[in-house]
């Protein structure tokens, strides 16, 4: 009885015992099978990761950039993943995306790497433009126009007067006065600008206005180019009637009292002084000049008035409907354009002044002989600029147009436009 007992009991404990060593082999497989699913391994986190079938190459065998890299160490593979390789380093390689076509969570790039195991960094983030594509317009390549079949000196290359003070070869401004709205450029010419000896530019302007925006001020002076210096002679010239007239205006006197003769006296008397200054001769800074004063505003119903002086072949021009038509007379004085008779300092007195309407959609222009000379010399010129100039233009294309291209006009050119009957839009609408 005994025996059966004990025979019992010992059954019953090898049959525990069994069971016991069967369970733990089952958990231990199911441990195993959780950590080392197909297709996964465990990072030092204890997070798992896909892994390919095919990865890129044998694991101490990487290839970067075209470039076989054998036995890669874990700190280089350590600053590539830290230092966000991006298209231009390249990640190590790039991870294909999974079966959902969803971008994986990845885990910290340091506990992901191991030494020759493939690494996948996603690139930076690119930055986001300062302007919205959609809102920057292409830009357009500018030219000058060109009335065939143009001069060679056009193209070619622009060099530098030798003078280190000279006046730069392109000068341009833009203004609104009111009801008035300028544009004003001055281009040295390519007759000036392609060989040697290299000139200054020999054209000058200046447009300014009263102390009460009353009246608008425009000067243009063309230097003669036999004098040797003509650039001098224009800036002063231009500088010296503007504040002449300015004063004038500023004492509450109208512009129509101005007296041609008894300006150009005082800006001839500047003129030589400049010279005597900088031991020059009064014929080293001969120039020719334009006077134009234009009021800002409409009084007592009647169109305003104008007032202009001039001297020499710079004069001052009205659009009209055929072109343009001179308001100061020839626009030469001497039947051969190539030489003057009247100029400052030496002539000042044979100056002549005039009044003139300016109405709304007025167009008026003092202009150099570089540009005013192609409105008879050039075929289609005067049409062309009635019509390019019909309205304010941008002031890049102005002085663009300006520096036109045609055949025998290397003069410099200067231009000061000015379009009459603009509605300012006062200071409420600019807010």
């Amino acid at each position: 009885m005994w025996l059966f007992v004990v025979v019992v009991f010992v059954s019953i404990a090898l049959v525990s015992l069994r069971s016991t060593r069967h369970g733990g082999d089952r958990a231990q497989h199911h441990q195993r099978s959780r950590l080392h699913l197909p297709g996964c391994r465990k990072d030092r986190s204890g997070r798992s990761e896909p892994q390919y079938d095919h990865p890129p190459g044998p694991p101490h065998h990487q290839r970067k950039n075209g470039v076989d890299h054998p036995h890669r160490s874990e700190k280089s593979v350590s600053q590539a993943a830290l230092s966000g390789a991006g298209p231009d380093n390249g990640p190590i390689f790039e991870a294909p995306p999974g079966p959902s076509d969803q971008p994986r969570p990845s885990a910290d790039p340091v506990e992901s790497i191991r030494t020759g195991t493939p690494v996948a960094t996603a690139p930076p983030p690119r930055a986001a433009p300062a302007v919205p594509v959609e809102h920057v317009l292409a830009p357009e390549t500018a030219m000058s126009p060109r009335f065939l079949p143009g001069s060679k000196a056009a193209g070619m290359p622009w060099l530098l007067p030798a003078e280190s003070a000279s006046p730069s070869g392109v000068a341009a401004d833009q203004a609104v006065l009111s009801n008035l709205e300028v544009r004003a450029a001055s281009v040295i010419g390519s007759g000036h600008r392609c060989e040697e000896p290299v000139k200054p530019r020999q054209d000058a302007y200046r447009v300014a206005r009263d102390r009460n925006g009353d009246f608008l001020v425009v000067a243009v002076a063309d230097g003669m180019s036999d004098s040797a210096r003509s650039e001098l002679g224009a800036a002063t010239a231009v500088g010296t009637a503007v504040a002449l007239v300015r004063r004038h205006l500023d004492e509450r006197r109208p512009p129509e009292s101005l007296n041609a003769a008894e300006l150009f006296r005082a800006v001839s008397a500047a003129l030589v002084q400049q010279a005597k200054d900088r031991g020059l001769d009064p014929n080293d800074v001969r120039t020719t000049l334009a006077v134009a004063v234009l009021p800002a505003y409409r009084r007592d119903g009647q169109p305003p008035k104008g007032w202009v002086g001039q001297i020499g072949d710079t004069h001052l021009w009205q659009r009209d409907d055929s072109g343009w038509k001179c308001l100061t007379g020839r626009a030469k004085d001497s039947y051969n354009g190539s030489t003057l008779s009247t100029f400052l300092p030496h002539t000042p007195d044979a100056a002549a002044g005039l009044t003139f309407a300016l109405g709304d959609g007025d167009t008026v222009a003092v202009l150099s002989d570089g540009v005013a000379d192609a409105f008879s010399e050039v075929p289609g010129a005067a049409g062309w600029f009635a019509e390019r100039w019909r309205r304010p233009p941008p002031l890049a294309s102005f002085m663009l147009d300006v520096d036109f291209d045609a055949r025998q006009q290397l003069d410099d050119r200067t231009a000061v436009v000015v379009w009459a009957g603009r509605q300012s839009p006062g200071k409420a609408a600019l807010r």
